[in-house]
């Protein structure tokens, strides 16, 4: 009754061997990137532009529930 166990893979489209390999660390750089090319003041307009929505919805369900 030798066979794999479970918690191994003998599937060859495995999703996690691309991270292993010299690809998948290639490709993480490049998300990495995406954040990295960010300016600071985008990041801090959508922090605003979200915290208004937030507040925006606190207020409408207070409104509603008083």
């Amino acid at each position: 009754m030798a066979g794999p166990t479970p918690g191994q893979s003998t599937r060859s489209d495995d999703p996690f061997r691309m991270y292993a390999s010299p690809v998948g660390a290639g490709f993480l750089q490049k998300a990495n990137k995406i954040f990295e090319d960010f300016p600071v003041s985008k990041y801090i307009l959508f922090f605003v532009i979200f915290s208004i929505e937030v507040i925006i919805a606190f207020w409408v369900s207070i409104y509603l529930v008083s």
